[in-house]
């Protein structure tokens, strides 16, 4: 039978907000026995891992690790844990994710023959709070296998436990809700992971670590995209509150754009290309990287993004004489200024473009001939990414006014497929007229 505080602590983790996916490895086997053994394992466990052969280590990771059971795989297990967390967490709303949680764990426990080296455990946590590091070096020969793998386990409870306490709170903060003197889920004031008790458990010749990452600040994640540490940084355009990290779901409409500033036509056609594709999450995109003009400043992309952070960033876009109510866009700041970085990034995506840009997109020069570029292109569908393209006004050599479209772009028949015409959709307001007149 489970412990009774193994019990009360997982009851605790199903109870709160957090979803998570845990990848383990070498040992803590009974962690996710456990995990399921305790009704409601549903609301958090979005998947499982055991990359316990070095091929699957290496399909977990991308890459070999350079040290099996170390904490800097464990982290990296955390890491690609909580991509793929993202990825699977279900939801339209971007904010959905904002409590996923990545788990990995790697071990070197009692075996046949004997180990030469230490007996010991490194559990890691990833989520937008921040990081959680856990090392456990046990007394050889003291235990057998069951035993060291109990304890291991035991680990990971204690790590899942700790998150779900940070995500109880920081949930409750978003409320405005006051903790009682009993804190979260009945625990005391610093939540469920004190359910678990360690006394007795572990003998004086044991050794347990905890190294936790300080909770990370509003400002962080824009330095850490433009000084290139961090791939892809997502925010609620309600809140302005970090989202995700590094991945967001494969089923998104983006809005790329230099966004300088935000304005109501680029929300009127990012609503407009949301109705193509019902069910999707909503994004704009800013690169913070240019080929030409190299990175923007941490400022500059503060004040772009500043222009999102307001009652009028919020899911619900008017165009015509219609309302639409849509999921909250993000905005994902990335450093990806080549679409095909941009699908890399976002597989399963649909880019929302302007007719300028389709025709720049489509000229063989910027690919090295036009055999690139149609390889360039079907790399991007094989990727399941499309683009939907909007018109704009033009005036004709003679004066007249005229409205471009996509029928009007030269798109080769290999890749036609790729493009879609986004329709009665028309604003001609632009953010470079905005600066000019001094509003933006």
């Amino acid at each position: 039978t489970m412990e009774p505080a193994l019990r009360v602590a997982l009851e605790a983790v199903h109870a709160s907000p957090m979803r998570a996916v845990v990848h383990v490895t070498g040992g803590a086997a009974q962690s996710l026995g456990w995990v399921m053994a305790v009704p409601g394992a549903s609301r958090t466990l979005l998947d499982a891992r055991v990359p316990y052969a070095r091929e699957s280590m290496v399909d977990t990771l991308g890459a070999e690790p350079k040290q099996y059971v170390s904490a800097q795989t464990a982290r990296d297990l955390a890491r690609t844990a909580y991509t793929r967390g993202v990825r699977l967490s279900p939801g339209v709303h971007h904010d959905d994710h904002r409590h996923v949680v990545g788990v990995g764990c790697t071990c070197a426990l009692a075996s046949v023959p004997p180990k030469k080296g230490d007996h010991r455990c490194f559990v890691a946590t990833y989520g937008v709070l921040g990081s959680a590091t856990y090392e456990l070096n046990m007394e050889k020969g003291l235990r057998d296998r069951w035993e060291e793998d109990g304890l291991a386990s035991r680990l990971v409870v204690q790590a899942l436990a700790d998150a779900a306490a940070e995500a109880e709170t920081r949930e409750r903060e978003r409320r405005g809700e006051t903790f009682g003197k009993d804190g979260v889920n009945g625990a005391n004031g610093d939540g469920a992971g004190n359910a678990i008790p360690w006394e007795g458990v572990l003998s004086a010749n044991d050794a347990m670590t905890t190294t936790r990452a300080p909770t990370r600040s509003p400002d962080d994640p824009i330095s850490w995209v433009t000084s290139g540490s961090c791939d892809v940084a997502a925010f609620s355009t309600e809140t302005g509150e970090l989202t995700s990290l590094h991945a967001i779901p494969p089923r998104t409409v983006i809005l790329p754009g230099s966004f300088n500033p935000a304005h109501e036509g680029h929300r009127q056609m990012l609503a407009a290309a949301a109705a193509l594709r019902p069910g999707h999450a909503l994004a704009f995109e800013l690169a913070v990287t240019n080929a030409d003009k190299g990175t923007l400043e941490p400022a500059e992309v503060r004040r772009r993004a500043d222009s999102f952070f307001s009652p009028n960033g919020a899911g619900t876009a008017s165009f015509g004489s219609e309302t639409l109510e849509l999921p909250t866009p993000s905005l994902l700041l990335t450093r990806a200024p080549l679409f095909s970085q941009k699908a890399a990034l976002f597989p399963g995506a649909t880019f929302v473009v302007g007719h300028d840009t389709a025709i720049r997109l489509l000229m063989p020069k910027y690919y090295g001939g036009e055999v690139e570029m149609l390889r360039a292109f079907e790399d991007i569908r094989n990727l399941g990414c499309s683009f939907v393209v909007a018109g704009r006004a033009a005036t004709s050599d003679e004066g007249g006014k005229t409205f471009l479209t996509l029928a009007d772009v030269d798109v080769p028949e290999r890749i036609r497929d790729v493009f879609e015409a986004l329709p009665g959709f028309r604003n001609d307001v632009s953010s470079t007229e905005i600066r000019e007149r001094g509003e933006g």
